[in-house]
């Protein structure tokens, strides 16, 4: 689906979510005051929002170009990197926000090299598509092709555990999240690309993909989502 990351140019993120979610899990953190922060992810509202909530030094860190223009245009710290990498030096920050959405690598070693870029005591903030219940073969398949190694909730709070972090709370994001600040506005938008793109196969193929994407969440929305993990290093 090359042509989707044309369109993911002109929408505010790059994978579900919405400033609300932002707000909702800034409010579970808790009465913390870090001084540094690392925000890795595909939008700009939740970098914006804990550098107004906390007036900390806040660095902004995206995997796309076009991402960190946006976040330099908006007054932001922010800078690209590669895929998986974490900017800053180790024990660098009292809070880390990671929005994490497609995860190669596996929970433990993504926890593990999130862990050492906090300072003793810091917060990090995990976002992670995981299992809300027992998924049907067929999602789980499609799913583990689109989002790489889920685990269930519960698994995660456990290797959390396993990597010395305390579990703080979590925070489940809503359908509106993958409708109103994914689906929605990426199908609508790839509609009308594809309409002006008519001969070229490959856009056939990509609108193919997501059309299918989208049923599969349509069908199987109670079975998954992106959840955000709070834990205390």
């Amino acid at each position: 689906m090359n042509f989707i990351s044309v369109l993911l140019k002109d929408l505010e993120r790059s994978s579900p979510g919405s400033a609300d979610t932002a707000r909702q899990v800034v409010a579970l953190l808790g009465n913390i005051s870090p001084k540094s922060a690392l925000f890795v992810g595909d939008e700009i509202d939740t970098p914006r929002l804990i550098k107004e909530k906390y007036g900390c030094t806040l660095r902004a860190a995206f995997t796309d170009q076009f991402r960190a223009e946006q976040g330099s245009a908006a007054g932001l710290d922010s800078s690209t990197i590669q895929l998986f990498e974490l900017p800053g030096e180790n024990g660098g920050y009292d809070l880390v926000w990671y929005n994490g959405i497609v995860e190669f690598d596996g929970c433990t070693q993504r926890l593990e090299q999130l862990r050492e870029k906090l300072c003793n005591g810091g917060t990090l903030v995990y976002r992670s598509v995981s299992w809300l219940t027992e998924p049907s073969p067929d999602t789980k398949l499609f799913c583990q092709r689109r989002f790489g190694q889920i685990l269930p909730l519960d698994k995660v709070l456990v290797c959390a555990k396993e990597q010395g972090f305390k579990v703080h709370d979590f925070y489940i994001a809503p359908k509106s999240d993958w409708y109103g600040g994914y689906y929605d506005p990426l199908i609508a938008a790839a509609e009308n690309y594809a309409g002006i793109h008519k001969e070229d196969s490959t856009v056939s193929l990509g609108m193919s993909e997501l059309r299918k994407e989208y049923g599969v969440f349509e069908m199987h929305c109670e079975e998954y989502s992106c959840v955000y993990y709070i834990l205390k290093g």
